[in-house]
């Protein structure tokens, strides 16, 4: 679970995005000492350039919020490209980010969604919208595992949406006991980035939508749900 402990409730949530170019970047002394002291472990190709994706937007972010290098940031990573994001003091904080690619939705659902979301999904006629929300639902998940600590895969179908009224607009966050809220946003080329938080005791509910501060991309970000839990 990535607890923040620096910044101020006004901030918002910062959040970049980034892909390959980002590698180049990529400094071993700008690393948090955590990250330094795994940087040697082997991996391969692949898992490598992710690291250093990941860990060079991390170093960018922090340097453009004026954070320490020691600072938490929430991280994720997949095929040459990263997610990171940072919030208040006080929030839980976990993202996630995937490429909208095809992939058997229905058979992941069985796995990892409940028959209540299994039925949201199946009610999406389009097939490529249908797809976009399966991975609406994946990221969420994941993003509210990474927050709440919660283990991959096991906790997957018991994080999620839960139905309120009509359709796939008609949903509550479903999270564990706490003031949870979370976003969903399309970004560009196909990528579907997920944010998920817990508020500290004592901060009042808003728009989720509301504190997310994007600085990269800067445009063609499109919201795809936000949610806070429903009682």
């Amino acid at each position: 679970m990535q607890t923040v402990a620096e910044g101020n409730h006004d901030a918002g949530i910062r959040i970049a995005f980034g892909g390959p170019e980002l590698e180049a970047a990529y400094d071993v002394q700008a690393l948090s000492r955590a990250d330094r002291l795994r940087a040697s472990m082997p991996r391969a190709a692949r898992a490598e350039r992710d690291w250093r994706v990941s860990r060079a937007l991390a170093a960018w972010l922090r340097r453009q919020a004026g954070l320490a290098a020691d600072a938490p940031v929430s991280l994720s990573h997949s095929r040459a490209h990263a997610l990171a994001a940072d919030a208040p003091q006080g929030f839980a904080l976990g993202v996630d980010v995937e490429l909208c690619r095809p992939r058997d939705a229905g058979a992941l659902a069985q796995w990892v969604c409940t028959p209540a979301e299994r039925a949201l999904l199946d009610g999406v006629a389009d097939a490529a919208a249908r797809l976009e929300y399966f991975y609406v639902l994946w990221t969420l998940k994941e993003a509210l595992l990474k927050a709440a600590g919660l283990d991959f895969p096991a906790g997957m179908a018991t994080v999620g949406l839960r139905p309120a009224g009509e359709g796939c607009a008609g949903t509550v966050l479903r999270a564990p006991p706490g003031a949870w809220e979370a976003a969903v946003c399309g970004l560009p080329d196909g990528w579907i980035a997920a944010v998920a938080w817990r508020l500290p005791p004592g901060l009042p509910p808003a728009e989720p939508a509301a504190r997310l501060r994007w600085l990269v991309p800067a445009t063609g970000v499109r919201m795809l749900g936000a949610w806070r839990a429903g009682g």
